[in-house]
């Protein structure tokens, strides 16, 4: 009778032990990453990065123990995800539509966007012609013109009607006064004031209108060409999305950068796109000439900027894109909720301000 009583005493606690065993064993997340600088990267033979430090931060807080693969891409890690090789991916990875048709986010931890980045290092005095002369020269600025040389011709038309009847300084043969008329009419537009001046009334009531409309156009022009020889600086010609199509473009292979860059243009006016691995990568073959831009996340990009300098690298004022980094879980994952109400918690007692303002100080 005792020794069926220690048997069964064992038998208790062997499922007892092995409950918790089990249970401790269910706490062990497998978690995918990657190599994104500076969301998730090796420093000192550790693991960090903003990202990094957050899920550590969530573990922590949930008691949860986890091991660490590291794969080459977003896809990848979308894919362990997907096929339950991995509960948790974390780094930089956005939320998108397709993406969520066959994993779950969390709520979005940083906010973010795509942006192009260029070369910050001014050519020789050939390119900065050669790139104003690229801005100049547009179908906008050619109307414009034309639409000016034809109101100024029916200016003249005007002045001439009514001043060579009795004002003996205007040529009375059509051709001859229209050719006074027209350099009077050019010259008021250009300096000011033309070489004779309009004595009639019907005259000086057309010269006085032409005076005031030249004010307001030369105005406008002058602001026009400001604009764009800013937007066009001597260190890139390159000043929005629209530029890019015909160009060779350096980003991410499998990114959603690369999905971006493929709507842009038809046919051979196609945005030349150069995958690369890493975003060094990218920066090198931008410095060296073989591509003319990167596009890419825009914390990531900015990061970069501020590490090697913005005398290297310049970026293009806008986001192309936005979209938002999170976690990525498996579908009705039972541990969504929970990571969802410590960000919650993070937010709103300050800790994801404090890793924002660790990892990117003023760039956020």
């Amino acid at each position: 009778m005792y020794s069926l009583r220690v048997a069964g005493l064992a038998m208790v606690l062997g499922v007892l032990l092995g409950g918790s065993i089990f249970s401790a064993s269910a706490q062990q997340i497998r978690v995918v990453t990657r190599d994104i600088e500076p969301f998730s990267f090796e420093q000192n033979g550790r693991r960090t990065g903003f990202a990094m430090d957050l899920w550590d931060s969530v573990a922590r807080e949930l008691k949860l123990e986890y091991s660490l693969t590291t794969v080459g891409s977003a896809a990848q890690m979308v894919t362990a995800v997907q096929e339950k090789n991995a509960e948790i991916a974390v780094g930089a990875l956005s939320i998108t539509a397709d993406r969520e048709k066959v994993i779950d986010f969390s709520q979005p931890f940083y906010e973010s966007g795509l942006q192009i980045l260029v070369s910050n290092k001014a050519g020789g005095l050939t390119d900065a012609i050669g790139t104003i002369l690229k801005g100049l020269m547009n179908w906008k600025l050619f109307s414009g013109l034309i639409a000016a040389i034809v109101i100024m011709f029916i200016i003249s038309h005007l002045v001439w009607l009514c001043e060579h009847p009795h004002n003996g300084e205007w040529p009375r043969s059509y051709f001859h006064g229209l050719g006074e008329s027209f350099w009077w009419t050019l010259s008021v537009f250009l300096v000011g004031g033309g070489s004779i001046s309009p004595v009639g009334l019907g005259g000086r009531i057309v010269a006085t209108i032409w005076m005031i409309a030249s004010v307001i156009a030369v105005s406008l022009l002058t602001a026009s060409l400001s604009a764009l020889l800013t937007v066009n600086t001597l260190t890139s010609d390159i000043s929005g999305p629209g530029d890019l199509p015909g160009r060779a473009v350096a980003t991410i292979g499998g990114s959603i950068s690369q999905t971006y860059l493929k709507k842009l243009g038809s046919g051979a006016d196609r945005v030349k796109i150069a995958e690369y691995a890493t975003i060094p990568d990218c920066l090198e073959a931008l410095k060296k000439g073989d591509v003319q831009a990167v596009v890419y996340d825009a914390p990531i990009l900015k990061y970069f900027v501020a590490k090697l300098g913005p005398e290297e690298f310049a970026l293009v004022p806008g986001l192309l894109e936005r979209n938002n980094y999170g976690f990525g879980l498996q579908q009705d994952s039972p541990l969504r909720e929970q990571i969802n109400q410590v960000l919650l918690n993070f937010n709103e007692n300050g800790l994801a301000d404090e890793l924002k303002k660790k990892w990117f100080g003023e760039l956020n």
